[in-house]
């Protein structure tokens, strides 16, 4: 297998390893901060709607409270906190706002089997006071906060401690037998709010998307390059030597390449292999030519005083 190859495959593995985390950490920062959005959303409506009973509380009863032989559902705050959050859901049909009560003066607000339950925890828990979750699949699902309404105001009980004490028009519009019964202290109603959170979750997986695609593409192209510069710079001049030295076992006589470098480990390495076989030749040179001197032949002894009759022994060295 060839170097880039081998060096393409351990790329490609770290390529992969690093997209899969990047793209799995991106997903939970993402979501994470898609699900703050969607809370910071939710809050602020809830915060609008206690605006607007606090409002209620503080400049539309009082100015209504001189009317005393009338009922005017404008002064209850509840009345108000839906009816104004109603207007703004004929716009935004996605974001719905609801108070509801298990014992409710308008059968409306009756609280759903889901509702109750939220109800009864934070009946059961004085110090509970939110409760979050998601609600529904796919395009229908909502990120949900709930409140407690608990009755603290004295003034409410004028209304809602026996039918008795009731102003007439709230009976003749709501009836005698919802409403009632309520003590300070207790948890009277709940405030929900449902936000969707499809748009939200899309978006957040879009920017994971974009954030992968980016990564990925500037990896490949990293890659990519560093590929092309470690076959010029060090696959090509490697084949080079490869040739070189591959010629010169199989050649005694020096063969003439160009330097696979300019500079460098690989041109030095280069030089040296030529010396080397230069070295070589010039070695086996010289051994042909004293094994082929007369004085080595059969016939007799040369003049320079070697012994004859054995063509591998060496001038000069002892036997």
């Amino acid at each position: 297998m060839r170097i880039e190859t081998r060096f393409a495959w351990i790329i490609a593995f770290c390529l992969l390893f690093g997209v899969t985390v990047a793209g799995l950490t991106s997903y939970r920062l993402e979501s994470a901060q898609a699900r703050a959005e969607v809370k910071q959303k939710a809050d602020l409506l809830l915060e609008t709607a206690l605006a607007v009973r606090s409002y209620t509380v503080d400049e539309i009863a009082p100015t209504l409270a001189g009317d005393a032989a009338h009922f005017h559902s404008a002064q209850i705050p509840s009345f108000a906190a839906q009816s104004t959050l109603k207007r703004l859901a004929a716009k935004f049909p996605d974001y719905r706002y609801r108070e509801s009560s298990l014992n409710p003066t308008n059968v409306q607000d009756r609280a759903t089997d889901w509702e109750v339950g939220l109800l009864r925890r934070f009946s059961d828990d004085a110090t509970l006071t939110e409760q979050y979750g998601e609600l529904g699949t796919g395009a229908d699902r909502h990120f949900y906060v709930a409140r407690p309404i608990r009755l603290k105001a004295p003034e409410c009980l004028q209304c809602h401690s026996t039918a008795a004490a009731a102003p007439p028009e709230m009976l003749a519009k709501y009836g005698h037998d919802n409403g009632f019964g309520w003590r300070l202290g207790e948890v009277v109603g709940l405030q929900l709010v449902e936000v969707p959170t499809a748009a939200t979750d899309d978006k957040a997986l879009n920017s994971v998307l974009v954030t992968i695609g980016s990564l990925t593409s500037i990896l490949v192209l990293s890659a990519v390059i560093f590929l092309l510069l470690l076959r010029r710079y060090v696959t090509h001049p490697l084949e080079t030597l490869t040739r070189v030295a591959h010629a010169s076992s199989l050649s005694s006589a020096p063969t003439e390449t160009t330097a696979p470098a300019p500079v460098g480990q690989f041109a030095e390495l280069h030089h040296a292999i030529m010396r080397l076989q230069i070295s070589v030749s010039r070695a086996l040179s010289l051994i042909e030519r004293r094994n082929g001197r007369p004085g080595n032949s059969p016939e007799g002894n040369s003049g320079d005083g070697l012994g004859g009759g054995n063509p591998d022994e060496v001038p000069g060295e002892a036997r």
